[in-house]
Protein backbone atom coordinates (compact mmCIF):
# COMPACT_ATOMS: atom_id res chain seq x y z
CA UNK A 1 0.00 0.00 0.00
CA UNK A 2 1.41 3.47 -0.51
CA UNK A 3 0.97 5.89 2.28
CA UNK A 4 2.24 9.26 1.93
CA UNK A 5 3.72 10.72 4.97
CA UNK A 6 2.87 14.19 6.38
CA UNK A 7 5.00 17.22 5.28
CA UNK A 8 7.22 18.19 8.46
CA UNK A 9 4.80 17.72 10.82
CA UNK A 10 1.81 19.88 9.54
CA UNK A 11 -0.34 17.20 9.36
CA UNK A 12 0.57 15.48 13.00
CA UNK A 13 1.46 16.75 16.04
CA UNK A 14 4.68 15.58 17.91
CA UNK A 15 4.31 13.24 20.52
CA UNK A 16 5.46 13.99 24.22
CA UNK A 17 8.55 11.92 26.01
CA UNK A 18 6.64 9.05 27.64
CA UNK A 19 9.93 6.90 29.27
CA UNK A 20 9.04 3.30 28.87
CA UNK A 21 10.14 0.77 31.62
CA UNK A 22 12.15 -1.34 29.78
CA UNK A 23 13.08 -5.14 31.40
CA UNK A 24 16.79 -4.95 30.44
CA UNK A 25 19.13 -4.03 27.32
CA UNK A 26 17.56 -6.39 24.16
CA UNK A 27 19.02 -6.27 20.99
CA UNK A 28 17.62 -7.66 17.78
CA UNK A 29 18.71 -8.19 14.30
CA UNK A 30 16.46 -8.08 11.49
CA UNK A 31 17.28 -8.79 7.94
CA UNK A 32 14.65 -8.52 4.96
CA UNK A 33 15.02 -8.61 1.39
CA UNK A 34 12.35 -7.97 -1.09
CA UNK A 35 12.30 -9.64 -4.66
CA UNK A 36 9.85 -8.16 -7.69
CA UNK A 37 9.23 -7.89 -11.25
CA UNK A 38 7.65 -5.16 -13.24
CA UNK A 39 6.76 -4.08 -16.37
CA UNK A 40 7.68 -0.33 -17.19
CA UNK A 41 6.07 1.37 -20.12
CA UNK A 42 8.42 4.42 -19.35
CA UNK A 43 11.72 3.91 -18.24
CA UNK A 44 13.17 6.87 -19.52
CA UNK A 45 10.29 9.24 -17.72
CA UNK A 46 10.38 10.68 -20.99
CA UNK A 47 7.65 11.90 -23.70
CA UNK A 48 9.61 9.90 -26.57
CA UNK A 49 8.05 6.34 -27.15
CA UNK A 50 10.17 3.33 -27.21
CA UNK A 51 10.55 3.61 -23.75
CA UNK A 52 9.08 0.38 -22.03
CA UNK A 53 11.19 -2.20 -20.14
CA UNK A 54 10.77 -5.40 -18.06
CA UNK A 55 12.67 -4.60 -14.63
CA UNK A 56 14.14 -7.24 -12.05
CA UNK A 57 15.01 -5.90 -8.68
CA UNK A 58 16.34 -7.79 -5.71
CA UNK A 59 16.85 -5.73 -2.21
CA UNK A 60 18.51 -6.86 0.66
CA UNK A 61 18.24 -4.83 4.26
CA UNK A 62 19.60 -5.18 7.72
CA UNK A 63 18.49 -3.90 11.01
CA UNK A 64 19.71 -3.85 14.46
CA UNK A 65 17.79 -2.53 17.11
CA UNK A 66 18.38 -2.05 20.89
CA UNK A 67 16.48 -1.30 23.37
CA UNK A 68 17.72 0.07 26.61
CA UNK A 69 16.27 2.04 29.72
CA UNK A 70 18.03 5.46 28.54
CA UNK A 71 18.64 4.75 24.91
CA UNK A 72 16.41 2.99 22.11
CA UNK A 73 18.48 2.99 18.62
CA UNK A 74 17.81 1.42 15.13
CA UNK A 75 21.18 1.46 12.52
CA UNK A 76 20.06 -0.49 9.86
CA UNK A 77 21.09 -0.17 5.73
CA UNK A 78 20.79 -2.62 2.59
CA UNK A 79 21.07 -2.10 -1.29
CA UNK A 80 19.19 -2.60 -4.37
CA UNK A 81 19.89 -3.99 -7.41
CA UNK A 82 17.66 -3.67 -10.59
CA UNK A 83 18.68 -5.48 -13.64
CA UNK A 84 16.72 -4.22 -17.02
CA UNK A 85 15.96 -6.41 -20.39
CA UNK A 86 16.19 -3.95 -23.15
CA UNK A 87 18.24 -1.47 -21.85
CA UNK A 88 21.07 -3.09 -19.69
CA UNK A 89 23.06 0.13 -19.46
CA UNK A 90 20.43 1.30 -16.94
CA UNK A 91 21.01 -1.55 -14.49
CA UNK A 92 22.58 -0.19 -11.25
CA UNK A 93 23.22 -0.86 -7.56
CA UNK A 94 22.12 1.78 -4.87
CA UNK A 95 22.57 2.03 -1.17
CA UNK A 96 20.56 3.39 1.41
CA UNK A 97 21.03 3.57 5.63
CA UNK A 98 19.46 5.35 8.39
CA UNK A 99 20.44 5.60 12.15
CA UNK A 100 17.43 6.43 14.39
CA UNK A 101 18.26 7.22 18.37
CA UNK A 102 15.40 7.66 20.82
CA UNK A 103 17.02 9.63 24.07
CA UNK A 104 14.26 10.39 25.85
CA UNK A 105 15.12 7.60 28.53
CA UNK A 106 18.35 9.80 29.15
CA UNK A 107 16.90 13.31 28.78
CA UNK A 108 14.49 12.64 31.36
CA UNK A 109 17.01 11.71 33.84
CA UNK A 110 18.68 14.83 33.53
CA UNK A 111 15.64 17.05 33.38
CA UNK A 112 12.10 15.49 33.74
CA UNK A 113 10.41 15.90 30.87
CA UNK A 114 13.14 16.50 28.19
CA UNK A 115 13.28 14.74 25.72
CA UNK A 116 15.49 13.88 22.05
CA UNK A 117 15.20 12.10 18.84
CA UNK A 118 17.96 12.01 16.42
CA UNK A 119 17.68 10.22 13.00
CA UNK A 120 19.46 10.20 9.80
CA UNK A 121 18.94 9.02 6.58
CA UNK A 122 20.61 8.62 3.20
CA UNK A 123 19.66 6.98 -0.31
CA UNK A 124 20.87 6.69 -2.96
CA UNK A 125 19.18 5.66 -6.46
CA UNK A 126 19.04 6.98 -10.39
CA UNK A 127 15.58 7.08 -10.28
CA UNK A 128 13.59 9.42 -7.77
CA UNK A 129 10.15 8.56 -7.06
CA UNK A 130 7.49 11.27 -7.66
CA UNK A 131 5.11 10.65 -4.93
CA UNK A 132 6.49 10.34 -1.14
CA UNK A 133 5.52 6.27 -0.74
CA UNK A 134 7.61 4.05 1.04
CA UNK A 135 9.76 1.91 -1.55
CA UNK A 136 9.05 -1.24 0.48
CA UNK A 137 11.00 -3.93 2.29
CA UNK A 138 11.88 -1.24 4.84
CA UNK A 139 13.65 1.30 3.10
CA UNK A 140 12.34 5.02 3.40
CA UNK A 141 10.60 7.25 2.03
CA UNK A 142 12.05 9.61 -0.97
CA UNK A 143 11.52 13.32 1.15
CA UNK A 144 11.76 15.59 -2.25
CA UNK A 145 9.33 13.46 -3.88
CA UNK A 146 5.70 15.98 -3.90
CA UNK A 147 4.20 15.64 -7.53
CA UNK A 148 7.71 16.44 -9.29
CA UNK A 149 9.20 13.56 -11.84
CA UNK A 150 13.08 14.13 -12.02
CA UNK A 151 14.62 12.86 -14.85
CA UNK A 152 17.07 9.78 -14.07
CA UNK A 153 20.03 10.81 -13.22
CA UNK A 154 22.46 9.42 -10.49
CA UNK A 155 21.57 10.37 -6.86
CA UNK A 156 22.32 10.93 -3.58
CA UNK A 157 20.09 12.12 -0.92
CA UNK A 158 20.80 12.64 3.39
CA UNK A 159 18.19 13.61 5.49
CA UNK A 160 18.97 14.96 9.16
CA UNK A 161 16.53 15.38 11.84
CA UNK A 162 16.84 16.22 15.43
CA UNK A 163 13.66 16.42 17.21
CA UNK A 164 13.53 17.88 21.07
CA UNK A 165 10.69 18.11 23.37
CA UNK A 166 9.98 19.69 27.17
CA UNK A 167 6.78 18.52 28.89
CA UNK A 168 5.86 21.21 31.26
CA UNK A 169 2.59 18.98 32.16
CA UNK A 170 0.39 16.19 30.60
CA UNK A 171 -1.27 19.27 29.15
CA UNK A 172 1.32 21.53 27.67
CA UNK A 173 4.46 20.64 26.33
CA UNK A 174 7.00 22.39 24.13
CA UNK A 175 8.77 20.66 20.61
CA UNK A 176 11.11 22.18 18.52
CA UNK A 177 12.16 20.14 15.30
CA UNK A 178 15.05 20.76 12.60
CA UNK A 179 14.70 18.93 9.46
CA UNK A 180 18.30 19.29 6.99
CA UNK A 181 17.28 17.48 3.41
CA UNK A 182 20.47 17.59 1.15
CA UNK A 183 20.01 16.05 -2.76
CA UNK A 184 23.18 15.99 -4.80
CA UNK A 185 22.82 14.81 -8.16
CA UNK A 186 25.68 13.29 -10.73
CA UNK A 187 25.24 11.99 -14.13
CA UNK A 188 22.27 12.42 -15.98
CA UNK A 189 20.93 9.73 -18.48
CA UNK A 190 19.84 10.69 -21.99
CA UNK A 191 17.20 9.42 -23.63
CA UNK A 192 17.13 6.70 -26.08
CA UNK A 193 17.61 9.70 -28.65
CA UNK A 194 20.04 11.26 -27.40
CA UNK A 195 18.52 14.20 -25.53
CA UNK A 196 18.25 15.37 -21.59
CA UNK A 197 14.46 16.41 -20.92
CA UNK A 198 15.52 18.90 -18.32
CA UNK A 199 18.57 20.11 -15.91
CA UNK A 200 18.45 18.71 -12.26
CA UNK A 201 19.66 20.70 -9.36
CA UNK A 202 21.60 20.14 -6.11
CA UNK A 203 19.36 21.24 -3.54
CA UNK A 204 19.66 21.66 0.45
CA UNK A 205 16.23 22.42 2.12
CA UNK A 206 16.19 23.35 6.07
CA UNK A 207 13.29 23.54 8.18
CA UNK A 208 13.03 24.65 12.05
CA UNK A 209 9.46 24.53 13.25
CA UNK A 210 9.36 25.17 16.91
CA UNK A 211 6.06 26.33 19.51
CA UNK A 212 3.58 24.78 22.37
CA UNK A 213 1.65 21.67 22.33
CA UNK A 214 -1.55 21.91 24.31
CA UNK A 215 -3.45 18.89 25.24
CA UNK A 216 -6.72 20.40 26.28
CA UNK A 217 -9.03 17.48 26.11
CA UNK A 218 -8.38 13.42 26.28
CA UNK A 219 -9.41 13.64 22.65
CA UNK A 220 -7.94 17.28 21.48
CA UNK A 221 -4.68 18.53 20.81
CA UNK A 222 -3.75 22.25 19.84
CA UNK A 223 -0.58 23.85 18.47
CA UNK A 224 1.09 27.28 17.64
CA UNK A 225 4.48 26.52 15.57
CA UNK A 226 6.73 29.08 14.65
CA UNK A 227 8.05 27.97 10.95
CA UNK A 228 11.62 28.56 9.30
CA UNK A 229 12.41 27.44 6.05
CA UNK A 230 16.09 27.91 3.89
CA UNK A 231 16.14 26.35 0.54
CA UNK A 232 19.65 26.82 -1.06
CA UNK A 233 20.82 25.66 -5.32
CA UNK A 234 23.32 25.14 -6.69
CA UNK A 235 24.07 23.56 -10.43
CA UNK A 236 26.89 24.35 -12.70
CA UNK A 237 28.50 27.16 -10.74
CA UNK A 238 25.61 29.14 -10.19
CA UNK A 239 23.95 29.49 -6.74
CA UNK A 240 20.60 31.02 -5.68
CA UNK A 241 18.27 30.54 -2.27
CA UNK A 242 15.65 31.42 -0.48
CA UNK A 243 14.04 31.81 2.98
CA UNK A 244 11.11 32.53 4.53
CA UNK A 245 9.13 32.11 8.17
CA UNK A 246 5.92 31.93 9.40
CA UNK A 247 3.49 30.58 11.76
CA UNK A 248 0.95 27.53 11.51
CA UNK A 249 -1.74 26.80 14.13
CA UNK A 250 -3.12 22.99 13.75
CA UNK A 251 -5.62 21.20 15.64
CA UNK A 252 -5.98 17.04 16.24
CA UNK A 253 -9.21 15.43 17.53
CA UNK A 254 -10.23 11.79 17.76
CA UNK A 255 -14.05 12.02 17.07
CA UNK A 256 -15.44 8.95 17.36
CA UNK A 257 -13.18 5.75 18.22
CA UNK A 258 -13.12 4.92 14.67
CA UNK A 259 -12.42 9.18 12.91
CA UNK A 260 -9.83 10.88 13.84
CA UNK A 261 -9.75 14.42 11.97
CA UNK A 262 -6.60 17.00 11.50
CA UNK A 263 -6.18 20.64 10.12
CA UNK A 264 -3.82 23.36 10.02
CA UNK A 265 -3.67 26.92 8.91
CA UNK A 266 -1.05 29.31 8.73
CA UNK A 267 0.97 31.85 6.28
CA UNK A 268 5.04 32.65 5.52
CA UNK A 269 6.65 35.49 4.08
CA UNK A 270 9.42 35.00 1.92
CA UNK A 271 12.28 37.24 2.85
CA UNK A 272 13.89 38.47 0.11
CA UNK A 273 10.59 38.96 -2.22
CA UNK A 274 7.93 40.01 0.24
CA UNK A 275 5.54 37.75 -1.12
CA UNK A 276 3.13 36.20 1.93
CA UNK A 277 2.34 32.23 0.95
CA UNK A 278 -0.94 30.57 3.20
CA UNK A 279 0.15 27.29 4.42
CA UNK A 280 -2.96 24.65 5.71
CA UNK A 281 -3.22 20.89 5.51
CA UNK A 282 -6.52 18.65 6.99
CA UNK A 283 -6.58 14.93 7.06
CA UNK A 284 -9.28 12.54 7.96
CA UNK A 285 -8.29 8.92 9.27
CA UNK A 286 -10.93 6.42 9.66
CA UNK A 287 -9.96 2.99 10.68
CA UNK A 288 -12.80 0.58 10.90
CA UNK A 289 -12.95 -3.33 11.66
CA UNK A 290 -11.97 -4.46 8.49
CA UNK A 291 -11.29 -0.61 6.52
CA UNK A 292 -9.64 1.75 6.56
CA UNK A 293 -9.53 5.24 4.84
CA UNK A 294 -7.30 8.86 4.75
CA UNK A 295 -8.00 11.54 2.77
CA UNK A 296 -5.65 14.59 3.15
CA UNK A 297 -4.65 17.81 1.81
CA UNK A 298 -1.80 20.30 2.02
CA UNK A 299 -0.47 23.36 1.03
CA UNK A 300 3.34 23.84 1.57
CA UNK A 301 5.99 25.32 0.40
CA UNK A 302 9.09 23.28 -0.59
CA UNK A 303 11.54 23.56 -3.29
CA UNK A 304 12.39 23.01 -6.94
CA UNK A 305 14.87 19.93 -8.05
CA UNK A 306 14.07 19.75 -11.62
CA UNK A 307 13.97 22.65 -14.13
CA UNK A 308 15.08 25.85 -12.11
CA UNK A 309 16.04 26.70 -8.56
CA UNK A 310 13.06 28.20 -7.27
CA UNK A 311 10.72 27.65 -4.41
CA UNK A 312 7.17 25.57 -5.18
CA UNK A 313 3.92 26.28 -3.43
CA UNK A 314 3.15 22.36 -2.88
CA UNK A 315 -0.48 21.47 -3.50
CA UNK A 316 -1.37 18.19 -3.11
CA UNK A 317 -4.31 16.00 -2.43
CA UNK A 318 -4.07 12.02 -1.24
CA UNK A 319 -7.04 8.96 -0.68
CA UNK A 320 -6.00 5.85 0.52
CA UNK A 321 -8.82 2.72 0.67
CA UNK A 322 -7.72 -0.50 1.90
CA UNK A 323 -10.09 -3.68 2.83
CA UNK A 324 -8.77 -6.67 4.97
CA UNK A 325 -11.03 -9.28 2.86
CA UNK A 326 -9.46 -12.13 5.64
CA UNK A 327 -6.33 -12.21 7.98
CA UNK A 328 -4.08 -12.38 5.35
CA UNK A 329 -5.74 -11.08 2.33
CA UNK A 330 -6.34 -7.09 1.06
CA UNK A 331 -6.86 -5.04 -1.22
CA UNK A 332 -6.10 -1.32 -1.49
CA UNK A 333 -6.59 1.82 -3.62
CA UNK A 334 -4.36 4.78 -3.66
CA UNK A 335 -4.64 7.90 -5.51
CA UNK A 336 -2.36 10.97 -5.49
CA UNK A 337 -2.54 14.57 -7.37
CA UNK A 338 -0.17 17.30 -7.00
CA UNK A 339 0.33 20.90 -8.53
CA UNK A 340 3.38 22.45 -7.76
CA UNK A 341 3.87 26.55 -8.68
CA UNK A 342 7.14 28.96 -8.62
CA UNK A 343 7.05 31.51 -5.99
CA UNK A 344 6.84 34.69 -6.83
CA UNK A 345 5.58 34.13 -10.55
CA UNK A 346 3.39 30.99 -10.91
CA UNK A 347 3.82 30.97 -14.83
CA UNK A 348 7.57 30.48 -14.96
CA UNK A 349 7.46 26.90 -13.65
CA UNK A 350 4.48 24.55 -12.78
CA UNK A 351 4.31 21.18 -12.55
CA UNK A 352 0.90 18.68 -12.11
CA UNK A 353 0.83 15.31 -11.93
CA UNK A 354 -1.57 12.47 -10.56
CA UNK A 355 -1.28 8.70 -9.69
CA UNK A 356 -3.84 5.43 -9.16
CA UNK A 357 -2.32 2.83 -7.91
CA UNK A 358 -4.37 -0.46 -7.25
CA UNK A 359 -2.91 -3.18 -5.35
CA UNK A 360 -3.74 -6.85 -3.77
CA UNK A 361 -1.77 -8.24 -0.68
CA UNK A 362 -1.34 -11.38 0.59
CA UNK A 363 0.28 -12.93 3.73
CA UNK A 364 1.68 -16.28 2.34
CA UNK A 365 3.09 -16.67 5.78
CA UNK A 366 4.18 -15.26 9.24
CA UNK A 367 7.39 -13.74 7.51
CA UNK A 368 6.81 -13.50 3.85
CA UNK A 369 3.68 -10.99 1.99
CA UNK A 370 2.83 -10.96 -1.89
CA UNK A 371 2.32 -8.05 -3.39
CA UNK A 372 0.34 -7.01 -7.14
CA UNK A 373 0.54 -3.54 -7.89
CA UNK A 374 -0.82 -1.77 -11.16
CA UNK A 375 -0.11 1.76 -10.81
CA UNK A 376 -0.65 4.34 -13.66
CA UNK A 377 0.71 8.24 -14.05
CA UNK A 378 0.09 11.37 -15.97
CA UNK A 379 2.80 14.12 -15.82
CA UNK A 380 3.27 17.95 -16.95
CA UNK A 381 5.54 20.07 -16.78
CA UNK A 382 5.32 23.89 -17.59
CA UNK A 383 7.79 26.30 -18.13
CA UNK A 384 7.52 29.86 -19.94
CA UNK A 385 9.23 28.18 -23.15
CA UNK A 386 7.60 25.20 -23.29
CA UNK A 387 4.98 22.57 -22.34
CA UNK A 388 5.70 18.65 -22.40
CA UNK A 389 3.88 15.74 -20.68
CA UNK A 390 4.00 12.04 -20.28
CA UNK A 391 3.00 9.16 -18.71
CA UNK A 392 3.56 5.99 -17.45
CA UNK A 393 2.13 2.74 -16.13
CA UNK A 394 3.66 0.21 -14.05
CA UNK A 395 2.57 -3.56 -13.32
CA UNK A 396 4.41 -4.88 -10.46
CA UNK A 397 4.65 -8.56 -8.54
CA UNK A 398 7.09 -8.24 -5.32
CA UNK A 399 7.72 -10.23 -2.56
CA UNK A 400 8.49 -9.58 0.74
CA UNK A 401 10.16 -11.46 3.50
CA UNK A 402 10.93 -10.23 6.92
CA UNK A 403 12.92 -12.57 9.42
CA UNK A 404 11.78 -10.57 13.00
Amino acid sequence: MINPGPVHGQLGIPSTPAPKAVAGPETNIIPSVTLSERYDSNVFFSPAGNSEDYVSTVSPQLRVVHKRQLLEGTVGGGVTGETYVKNPRLNYVGFNGVIELNLDGAMNELVRGLGLKISDTYIQTPQLPSFAAPAGGGQPAQPFAQGVQAQRANSSTNVAKVAASYEVSPALSFTSTYTDQRIRFGSSISTPTGGIESSVIDTTFQTVESGPVLKVSSIDTLTLHHLYQKGAFGSQGSKSDFSAHGAIAGWTSLLTRTLTASITGGVTIFSTINDLQYLGSASLLWKGQDTDLTLSYRRAIMPSISVSGVPLLNQGVTATATHRMTESFSVSLNGNYAINQSIPDSSFLKFESYSVTPSVDYKVSRIMTASLFYTHSMFTQITSLQESSFDRNLVMLRIFAEWK
